[in-house]
């Protein structure tokens, strides 16, 4: 899955003090016992009261804090928090982006570049305040059956589903899948509340995904499905992600007509070849099966280069490069500019070259090797414009110029312009 960085602009931050823990057990104390009583406990502000608490104790941590705030105004705002702890600085990297972060009894603070990008609270003073305010509000909702509440449930539950949102989204960036996809549910499950009534289209897809990713296929099917029921595909990506999870969870005929339908209206969309031919291998079916899909789609758009791609890539997989080359030159020459068509055949060129090359070091008859030694070079030698003009459309592409400068290393002896190109990718690629 592609990392998202998604930026929820909401407003919490820092406000512990020495009385925190006091000011809160007193205040659920006084809760637990007004819904313990049988009148008050009948009452939906009572419930509308414990909502709210659980809100203000989920948001306590981080109340005056906002994400994309400076370093000089949170340190303002340290001055006057009331904090009695000794905070730690330290580093820490999540993929390939090193934070400065600030360490905390119940959270870290995380900084890029002196900005608060996110958060990550481990700590509160009850268990899933979240959830308890949910449930809350939800037993406030039954409660009352003339609807004398219903704007100021509608309110909270709309700012609880914002928030939960804005915390699911931290953990997303922290890679807690699992604890990113239970905020998410919890945030669908306000939104789509009738009192709310607000479609979160991204997140239906988004909660997919993620749900996915952590292989939880129940909840991505139901999320997914949502997601495109509602129109909202992504441009294919929604039907390869759960084309996908439904292959994984053993529904793999679903799933297989998942991806097939996708494919006929999102034909450019790659994941959605390469998904249904993971299907067809996962069931035994043969990928060339596959093909006639594409015929026919092509059928339709001559002149879609994507396509012609896709069949190239379906004729790779299967090792027939031949019939890969051939679609790859075709996709190329519908639009001279279309990366994946450069990209596709480099690639295939040069895996065949690699293929010789491997073969060759591990022959004992000289004649054999020299053969196999001539016949890598050639194809090393065909792959290079192809990856060049792929450099030329996509220079963000690492394995590109990996290629690049294996092949040009390879033969830097040959003359000086290969072995110019090879410290030239080297450099770009130690950038």
């Amino acid at each position: 899955m592609k990392k998202l960085l998604i930026a929820v602009f909401l407003l919490t931050g820092v406000c512990t003090n020495v009385t925190f823990s006091q000011k809160f057990e007193k205040k659920i104390a006084a809760s637990d016992k007004s819904i313990a009583d049988p009148k008050k406990g009948a009452n939906p502000k009572t419930w509308i009261s414990r909502g709210e608490l659980f809100y203000e104790i989920a948001n306590a941590p981080t109340s005056d804090l906002v994400v994309g705030m400076d370093e000089a105004t949170y340190n303002t705002v340290m001055a006057t928090s009331g904090i009695d702890e000794k905070v730690t600085a330290t580093t820490e990297k999540i993929g390939e982006e090193t934070f400065t972060v600030h360490n905390f009894s119940d959270k870290k603070i995380y900084f890029t570049k002196g900005i608060i990008m996110f958060w990550d609270i481990f700590k509160y003073e009850v268990t899933d305040p979240f959830q308890k305010s949910y449930e809350s509000y939800a037993k406030a909702k039954s409660l009352d059956t003339e609807n004398k509440n219903s704007k100021k449930l509608s309110v909270n539950m709309k700012q609880l589903a914002t928030f939960a949102k804005s915390e699911a989204f931290n953990k997303y960036h922290l890679n807690k899948y699992a604890e990113a996809v239970t905020l998410f549910k919890l945030a669908l499950d306000c939104f789509s509340d009738p009192l709310v009534n607000e479609v979160d289209s991204l997140l239906y897809y988004f909660t997919g995904v993620i749900a996915g990713e952590i292989e939880d296929y129940a909840t991505a099917e139901k999320y997914l499905r949502k997601a495109i029921e509602i129109g909202y595909t992504e441009n294919g990506d929604a039907y390869a992600s759960l084309g996908k999870a439904l292959t994984a969870a053993g529904k793999s005929d679903e799933g297989r007509a998942v991806l097939e339908k996708g494919i006929t209206v999102n034909p450019e969309n790659q994941q959605l070849i390469f998904n249904l031919i993971n299907n067809y291998m996962a069931t035994g079916k043969d990928p060339k099966d596959i093909i006639p899909l594409i015929d026919k789609a092509i059928e339709k758009e001559p002149n879609n280069a994507s396509l012609y791609s896709v069949e190239g890539q379906l004729y790779d997989k299967i090792g027939d490069a031949e019939n890969a080359a051939k679609y790859f030159k075709k996709a190329i020459e519908i639009d001279s500019t279309y990366f994946f068509g450069y990209y596709g055949l480099g690639i295939l060129y040069f895996n065949t070259g690699a293929k010789y090359s491997e073969q060759a070091t591990n022959e004992k008859d000289n004649t054999e090797y020299e053969r196999l030694l001539k016949l890598s070079d050639e194809q090393l030698k065909l792959a290079l414009p192809y990856l060049e003009k792929s450099f030329q459309l996509n220079s963000s592409e690492k394995s590109i110029l990996q290629a690049l400068k294996d092949i040009n290393f390879r033969f830097r002896n040959e003359n000086d312009t290969y072995k110019q190109n090879a410290e030239k990718y080297t450099k770009l690629l130690e950038e």
